[in-house]
């Protein structure tokens, strides 16, 4: 086989009906594309209205039974109103619990 020519890289083909969108624009076959929008900012958080409700609820639980809020009494009712619904709705429900007689 020495008679066999050397092989020799061919040529990349060039085909002009087809070819990346870049490569269209430059050919003038297409409109360049719209820019794309700029990601979306991502909106502030809002306040949780919960707390400032379950805050009510035990207040309002407290005051039933006379009791008045001190400043440690303050810190417990925002500790507790942190807690979801159920919860605040279980500890109201105790608040108001009238003691049995024994």
């Amino acid at each position: 086989m020495p008679d066999q020519p050397a092989p020799r890289p061919a040529e990349p083909r060039v085909d002009e009906t087809a070819g990346d969108i870049a490569s269209l624009v430059r050919l003038g076959v297409v409109d360049p594309p719209p820019a794309p929008s700029p990601p979306e900012q991502p909106r502030p958080p809002q306040p949780d209205p919960r707390p400032a409700e379950n805050a009510a609820l035990i207040d309002a639980a407290l005051a039933d039974i006379g009791v008045e809020r001190t400043a440690a009494d303050e810190q417990a009712v925002t500790a507790l109103a942190r807690l979801d619904t159920g919860t605040v709705d279980t500890v109201t429900r105790w608040i108001k619990h009238k003691k049995k007689d024994r």
